[in-house]
């Protein structure tokens, strides 16, 4: 036989062999379900690096799970009143990503999360408890059109970590101590497009007279974009800040353009940036609907400075830039039923079931 054909032969064979499969992650009380949990896919033997594991909107995770394999963890995005069953797959404890190149979309993480590895990406989801690198060796990791309630930390201000972090929503730690600061401890990272605030009732760091940041220890970073809202909405500081000193001074290698500041203290480090000169934050937006929806640029109460500020043209904030911030953070493309009407009684022999499916098209 033609050794040529034979070395095309092994290599469709190969190929064959390592074809990147599904499963379905949920309860055993749900049918169809191929594993219960994703720490009993990444002890499967049949679970292999590239396959993409499907969570069920009935997946209610209480134990820590870890990933050991390089796989796509896809959710049902983290709002629950779009569905008439207000369920969606959600954990609560930790999700710890052991392993370089996990994808998780459009998970409710109400619980830590933790990288010891590289070129992970976190999208389209809700994360309500702090997220930090845990290894000095972990690269870059991405972190793309979430709804964050906590703080993203990289291992230590001596080791700080790479992140890019783009069209997400960022306040005020949710479960912790809220006189943390929502973005600090990294270096040659990406902040772009992203709304970073404190509560506007925060009066933790007023009463212990801490000071806390939007953004602290960052350097040699890009921070462009943003609207960076440390003051709270009367102009008060209530020692909330924008920035700590060491991410505007001078040898920080920061690039700090085109973002909307409550302050003006940045203005005299980097002048190419403005500062809100609304009476309220809140009018910077058009304030109704949940999560990413609030956030939503306002046209309606007089000049809004992050209407076309941005570097290329568009709009700052979580809506503007290369990904956006999608509502409710379903998964893009896969159809969900948004309501579902069965009949009370049957009508020439036949139930009546009336569906309405919808699917995420951005």
């Amino acid at each position: 036989m033609n050794k040529y054909f034979i070395s095309l032969l092994m290599l469709l064979v190969a190929a064959t062999g390592t074809q990147a499969k599904s499963w379905k992650i949920g309860p055993a009380s749900v049918t169809g379900m191929d594993f219960a949990s994703i720490n009993a896919a990444m002890n499967s033997s049949i679970v292999s690096a590239g396959d993409t594991l499907y969570l069920d909107q009935y997946y209610n995770e209480s134990q820590e799970q870890t990933v050991t394999k390089r796989v796509v963890i896809i959710g049902t995005g983290y709002d629950t009143s779009l569905t008439d069953e207000q369920v969606v797959a959600r954990m609560t404890s930790n999700l710890t990503l052991k392993t370089n190149n996990v994808i998780v979309k459009s998970v409710r993480l109400d619980c830590p999360v933790s990288f010891y590895s590289s070129n992970c990406v976190i999208e389209r989801c809700y994360i309500g408890n702090l997220i930090k690198t845990m290894s000095t060796t972990a690269g870059m990791n991405r972190i793309y059109s979430c709804y964050i309630h906590a703080r993203i930390e990289g291992y230590s201000n001596e080791y700080p970590s790479k992140y890019d972090i783009q069209n997400s929503v960022l306040i005020d730690d949710y479960f912790g101590n809220p006189s943390y600061h929502n973005i600090a401890y990294i270096a040659e990272s990406i902040i772009n497009n992203n709304v970073i605030r404190k509560y506007n009732t925060n009066y933790y760091s007023y009463v212990n007279q801490l000071e806390c940041y939007c953004l602290s220890s960052i350097t040699n970073s890009q921070i462009t974009n943003n609207l960076v809202l440390g003051y709270n909405s009367t102009g008060q500081s209530y020692y909330n800040k924008d920035f700590s000193s060491d991410v505007v001074a001078s040898g920080s290698g920061n690039t700090i353009e085109h973002n909307i500041f409550s302050g003006t203290a940045a203005l005299s480090y980097y002048p190419n940036n403005k500062t809100g000169q609304r009476d309220n934050w809140n009018n910077f937006f058009v304030g109704k609907g949940n999560y990413s929806d609030y956030y939503i640029l306002s046209k309606d109460s007089g000049d809004n400075p992050a209407i076309g500020y941005a570097t290329d043209g568009g709009d700052c904030g979580c809506h503007g830039g290369m990904f956006g911030c999608p509502s409710g953070g379903r998964p893009q493309y896969i159809p969900y039923f948004s309501k579902v009407v069965v009949g009370s009684r049957t009508e020439n022999g036949k139930l009546p079931v009336s569906v309405t499916v919808k699917i995420q098209d951005e």
